[in-house]
């Protein structure tokens, strides 16, 4: 019976595990200069990442249809729609700060 409930479990995490994509990318600024700590958001949801010091991100999205929001405190905010693609270069544009 053990062995029942554990083959059950294990067949729903894994069918779980396939509403998932991982979506990686790197931000920079209109200069290519990579932007650290932007927060990348799926839209709608609470997933979201951070980008590293080379301004790397890796995000799991449950839908390929989803939207990504990019944003910074020092930077316009940017979206961007996904598509079958799994790795994405965003540029954002510095923050007019008159």
């Amino acid at each position: 019976m053990k062995k029942v409930i554990l083959l059950m479990l294990t067949i729903s995490f894994l069918s779980c595990g396939k509403d998932s994509n991982l979506i990686t990318g790197n931000v920079s600024n209109t200069n290519g200069i990579p932007v650290e700590n932007v927060l990348v958001q799926v839209m709608g949801t609470d997933l979201n990442s951070r980008t590293n010091a080379k301004g790397e991100f890796k995000i799991n999205t449950r839908n390929r249809g989803d939207e990504l929001i990019f944003t910074h405190s020092d930077y316009e905010m940017r979206r961007i729609n996904l598509s079958d693609e799994s790795q994405y270069s965003v540029k954002l544009i510095k923050r007019n700060n008159q």
